[in-house]
């Protein structure tokens, strides 16, 4: 008996698939650092046309890890994250993990009492939200502490000419913009977190083994329970996911971040895989047809993963522009194929918006 022959799905692999990877080695924060190296002036990422290269994102990181560090966060802590998909989403996540300590991911549309629970459960006293979530995490009860709150409005990101759109005096704009962002008190802010100097270069860093994130899952059959992901574990992810799609080319591939980073289908292959790759990480705070659509004018994806509801709905409001369909990767089988519909395997989710 061969290895392979006590694992019989091996036969549905595409052709060129291999069966095995090398071991991961290093950490999350060596992958970006080495993607960064390799590609500095590629663009990393892209949120509403505003554009950050992998040389400063990687600054970025090393600033807001001195930061979070200077605020009292250290190796092992739990650090919540409950953000939509935004620039700082992806810069506080490897932040966090720059420190050795551990991410939490939250989907920033949950109640107060699923949130609470969650809390309860992993016991982080630091929290990184969107502002919009503020005033949940604040009014948990006294057996919930919480040390600090870095508070995130995602408009900050944006280029400067839709912050002015956003703070027209017009109907459309005030109701896009209170979509977007509030006004909180008793946080810091994110600016003064990422305003920080750069963390010292020999500050420890994190090991393969090392605990990276606390995923909750769906609870379809009971209450969300915490996965424990190491380095490594990721590392796998990332290194399968490249095995799995080898038309995906490094230094030079567009990914649409339209999956919640939040969840595991959309940070295994936007935060982990993209940076992998040295892909341009197009991120989208919420799923809206019209705002796919326009980025494809500029910066077409090269591949695009997500799940059949989303698909269908891109089908239609792309044939009610007038635009053709085209080629497009998905995650199954490792294919690019040109068709009406795609289809691959995930979870629906609901992103922020």
């Amino acid at each position: 008996m061969t290895i392979d022959s006590a694992r019989p799905w091996l036969d549905s692999y595409a052709p060129g698939i291999p069966h095995d990877i090398e071991p991961a080695k290093g950490s999350l924060i060596d992958l970006v650092r080495v993607t960064a190296e390799k590609y500095p002036k590629a663009t990393a990422l892209e949120y509403f046309g505003a554009e950050t290269t992998y040389e400063s994102m990687v600054e970025q990181i090393q600033r807001a890890a001195e930061g979070l560090r200077e605020l009292g966060v250290k190796k092992g802590d739990t650090v919540a994250l409950i953000l939509p998909n935004c620039p700082q989403h992806v810069v506080a996540f490897y932040a966090i993990l720059r420190l050795g300590a551990i991410v939490v991911e939250h989907n920033p549309l949950y109640t107060p009492r699923e949130l609470r629970h969650q809390f309860e459960d992993h016991g982080a006293r630091f929290a990184i939200a969107w502002d919009k979530v503020v005033k949940t995490i604040q009014a948990f009860p006294a057996d919930v502490p919480i040390d600090g709150i870095v508070s995130i409005d995602v408009t900050r990101a944006m280029p400067l000419m839709t912050r002015i759109q956003l703070r027209l005096p017009v109907k459309r704009a005030r109701e896009s913009r209170e979509r977007l962002t509030t006004t909180v008190s008793g946080t810091t802010p994110w600016e003064k977190i990422a305003g920080s100097p750069r963390i010292d270069p020999k500050h420890p860093r994190p090991e393969t083994e090392d605990l990276a994130l606390i995923q909750y899952t769906s609870g379809t059959t009971g209450s969300p329970k915490g996965a424990m992901l190491t380095h490594g574990n990721l590392l796998s992810n990332a290194a399968q996911c490249q095995a799995w799609i080898p038309q995906i080319k490094e230094g030079s591939s567009v990914v649409y971040a339209i999956l919640p980073m939040f969840h595991a289908y959309g940070l295994t292959l936007c935060l982990t895989f993209a940076m992998r790759m040295g892909a341009r990480l197009v991120l989208f705070p919420a799923f809206e047809p019209s705002l796919v659509l326009a980025a494809m004018k500029k910066h077409p994806p090269t591949f695009l993963p997500a799940v059949p509801p989303i698909y269908q709905r891109l089908q239609r409001a792309a044939d009610d522009a007038g635009v053709s369909s085209k080629a497009s990767t998905s995650p199954s089988r490792g294919r690019c194929r040109s068709r009406r519909r795609s289809s691959t395997r995930g979870r629906s989710a609901r992103a922020a918006g």
